[in-house]
């Protein structure tokens, strides 16, 4: 028993209690996040496998844009890691019958979850930091260097017995290429130019030097021969042999250039700071389109009352021919529908902000919401094994993550509130951790209220 004399739990024990708990989650949190890390690198890596192997991308580049996607690839993580780390310390904790040993000493089942709520709180308040402070910047230049990738040129390779046209001015055939040495044979070359005379350059054998990170290609033919043949008039005909010939092309776009500003950035790339003053702006430029709207509503139709009373008082001057009234009419009409898509197109965006902010605090608060429901599933599991108990994470995860992103769709597009959308689950699956924890702890009263 580790009770006092007025049946209060001793301090001293308890708090080597919380480190003992503590310290048996590190192993499996270790674990969790290492493997989930590790399985969204693997998806990365094969999104980005082609880009990177058909560009001349040097290995600091590549380097750079796995590191920056580790962003969002930890964002995903550590929430994750905390259930499977719970579920399995928890499950395991049972097994070996340590719980009850626990229990047994007049710990309840809530007790031992504290020092774990605490470090699942610190670890959200890190989460929020790292939301709002290091993931948007990660996330932009994450896009504008893979948009800088995306806009290079593919490294120009030499294919054989194929007429190429990656150099401008020029269809390049080349017969056999030895690609260990850059040795292209029995290479045949045609201009393009409509300003040169037709000209056709042929040589057994040649030679590629890459020079300027693959930026610059030339092309130094041997042993060849030259034939030209006059534009205006085709019965002269030129033949020149050479024993070195070069082709040189310059700027082939392979090399990456790095812009200086970039793009403006996207909703997931504001700190939830940024995003409030530009739903600010939004909402005052709103008002302002709906005020301005209304004014011309009001002018418009005045004028077109006065005309229609004019019209049925069969005045001799007239303001306003039936013709001219359907003309204003269908403008005004038009003035209105346009005016109604930028007001929604404003509240589309007030709503994507709105969400994202929300987001970015209802996501690492799933980190306590986890320990409430991992902890005693991983207890009612503990017979499964560890295998058992990381799928019913998995499991659970997975309908997290679905009802979020159902959520954000839905808040993006104004039928839900959009802290409705992101908090909705987990309020849920909270409310369902506590009510398991408070049901133990009541069984485990009941059951030790028997044994006296």
């Amino acid at each position: 028993m580790i009770r006092d004399r007025t049946g209060e739990p001793e301090d001293e024990p308890v708090r080597i209690l919380d480190r003992y708990i503590l310290r048996k989650h590190v192993g499996p949190f270790a674990f969790a996040t290492t493997t989930i890390a590790f399985l969204f690198a693997m998806r990365v890596l094969i999104d980005l496998l082609h880009l990177f192997a058909s560009r001349n991308l040097g290995f600091l580049t590549i380097l750079e844009t796995f590191a920056l996607s580790l962003g969002w690839i930890l964002a995903m993580t550590f929430p994750m890691a905390v259930l499977v780390a719970v579920v399995m310390t928890f499950g395991r904790l049972a097994q070996d019958f340590e719980l009850d040993a626990i229990h047994a000493g007049g710990v309840s089942f809530l007790r031992v979850l504290v020092p774990v709520l605490l470090a699942a709180a610190v670890l959200t308040v890190l989460l929020v930091f790292f939301y709002n402070r290091v993931l948007p910047d990660a996330n932009h230049r994450l896009k504008n260097l893979t948009a800088d990738i995306h806009k290079m040129r593919p490294t120009i390779a030499i294919r054989e017995r194929v007429f190429m046209d990656d150099f401008e001015g020029y269809r390049v055939l080349v017969r056999e290429v030895e690609e260990e040495e850059d040795i292209i044979r029995d290479v045949t070359i045609y201009t393009l130019d409509p300003r040169e005379p037709t000209r056709t350059i042929h040589a057994p054998w040649g030679e590629l030097v890459y020079e300027d990170d693959g930026n610059r290609l030339v092309i130094r033919l041997h042993d060849g021969e030259i034939h030209e043949v006059d534009r205006e008039d085709a019965s002269l005909y030129f033949l020149m042999e050479f024993e070195t010939h070069e082709l040189i092309f310059d700027d082939l776009g392979t090399k990456l250039e790095r812009r200086e500003g970039g793009s403006s950035r996207g909703d997931r790339e504001l700190s939830a700071g940024a995003m409030r003053e530009r739903i600010a702006t939004l909402a005052v430029e709103k008002a302002t389109q709906a005020d301005s709207l209304e004014a011309i509503t009001s002018r418009s139709l005045a004028g077109m009352r006065r005309g229609i009373r004019s019209l049925v008082a069969s005045e001799d001057s007239v303001t306003l021919s039936p013709a001219e009234f359907t003309t204003r009419a269908r403008v005004l009409m038009r003035k209105i529908q346009n005016a109604e898509r930028r007001l929604a197109g404003k509240q589309r965006d007030i709503n994507r902000y709105s969400v994202e902010i929300h987001k970015k605090y209802s996501f690492p608060v799933a980190c306590i919401v986890f320990v409430l429901l991992g902890a005693p599933l991983g207890v009612r599991m503990r017979r499964g094994g560890i295998g058992v108990g990381a799928a019913m994470s998995f499991l659970f995860f997975i309908v997290y993550y679905l009802a979020t992103l159902g959520g954000e769709k839905l808040g993006d597009r104004g039928i839900i509130p959009a802290s409705l959308g992101m908090w909705s689950i987990n309020v849920i699956l909270g409310l369902i951790g506590i009510l398991l924890v408070l049901r133990r702890d009541s069984r485990l009263h009941l059951g030790s209220r028997n044994d006296r």
